[in-house]
């Protein structure tokens, strides 16, 4: 594709003295653009995803004149949101065509601010960028969009706050974030949302993000790199062995915010009984099928588990695969025990 050039002038500098400054690019394609637009609309907080994605631009479509990355990292706020604007509106432009309409909401801007805070001067110009992203949206088909985008679409022609909100709850759109729950593993990461779910507690409808910290030793650093850079409430869910990690982060934690414990040990040990052996006997053909003594060998539900996969001849016991046979196999009330109706409970 034939890159196209710009000239505009610079007078940032001085009132009385300009320099012209050459800007030739090559335009950034549809998939690019969505890809941005993605980026720019997950939950991350905007000083890394903002420059991720301008830096990104900067550094793959622009041509002259030619920039490392460490020169972006120094260059004013201002000339960089210049240059990636010009950039995405011609390339929304080469694509869509010239659109008149402007809108004086910022959907991008609003959903940064409604989570996060203390967000750093050089990143709050890059928040007000105008970036034509409605042509985009108005393309995108809702049905095959990830769940942040569709919310982009759904709201992006509101104009309020609560139109907003109203709207993602409506279609369980998640976004905006409303509260973080923080958890240990991909057990509870992949189960939570369907047990709340059977539960008529939507996590999407409530606005609860999860985020597994991929283990209770690094849950703590997490919600200390994060607390003072959210809004919203965040919630630290951990396996009863972690109650003396629990007693220290409690001197640092916010009154927002709260601790969770399983006290009978890990998820696992919280789940049905009859579920496990249910979902399993659905899930693989064994000649001796799994009963209920199976998975009573030993404390740990983990370790019946381990066991009875090796026994069986299974493969590897892998949680994230346990736990979407679950996920699949919860039909009946009693598939949800007390103990998970009340974390439920105690996250919303």
């Amino acid at each position: 594709m034939r890159p196209q050039t710009f000239a505009y002038l610079d007078n940032s500098l001085d009132q009385f003295f300009f320099e012209v400054i050459i800007i030739k690019f090559k335009f950034l394609t549809k998939n690019e653009l969505f890809i941005n637009l993605d980026r720019l609309s997950r939950f991350k907080h905007p000083e890394e995803s903002y420059f991720r994605v301008f830096s990104g631009i900067i550094l793959k479509n622009l041509i002259t004149p030619k920039y490392s990355l460490h020169d972006i990292e120094k260059m004013d706020e201002n000339e960089l949101c210049r240059i990636v604007s010009l950039i995405w509106n011609k390339s929304v432009e080469n694509i869509y065509g010239k659109n008149n309409k402007e809108t004086n909401f910022n959907i991008l801007k609003w959903l940064c601010e409604y989570t996060f805070k203390n967000i750093d001067k050089k990143t709050k110009r890059f928040i007000n960028a105008k970036l034509n992203i409605n042509q985009i949206l108005e393309d995108l088909n809702y049905n095959e969009l990830p769940i942040n985008l569709k919310f982009l679409k759904a709201s992006y022609k509101l104009n309020n706050e609560n139109e907003i909100i109203n709207e993602s709850k409506k279609h369980s759109l998640l976004f905006p974030i409303r509260k973080l729950l923080i958890v240990e593993g991909i057990t509870e990461e992949i189960l939570l949302p369907v047990f709340a779910s059977k539960l008529k507690s939507d996590f999407n409808k409530n606005g609860i993000y999860i985020l597994g910290a991929g283990g209770k030793s690094k849950s703590p650093n997490l919600y200390i790199n994060l607390k003072d850079k959210l809004k919203i409430p965040v919630i630290l869910l951990f396996d009863s062995d972690a109650k003396e990690i629990c007693n220290i982060l409690k001197q640092n934690i916010y009154p927002k915010d709260k601790i969770l414990i399983i006290e009978k040990g890990e998820f696992e040990d919280i789940l049905s009984v009859n579920l496990i052996k249910r979902a399993l006997n659905n899930e693989y053909e064994t000649v001796l099928p799994v009963i209920k003594k199976d998975l009573l060998l030993y404390p740990k539900m983990c370790s019946n588990l381990e066991y009875l996969y090796r026994t069986r001849q299974l493969g590897e016991f892998k949680k994230a695969k346990f736990a979407k046979i679950i996920s699949q196999n919860i039909r009946y009330k009693t598939d949800i025990t007390d103990e998970i109706k009340n974390l439920i409970f105690n996250i919303n």
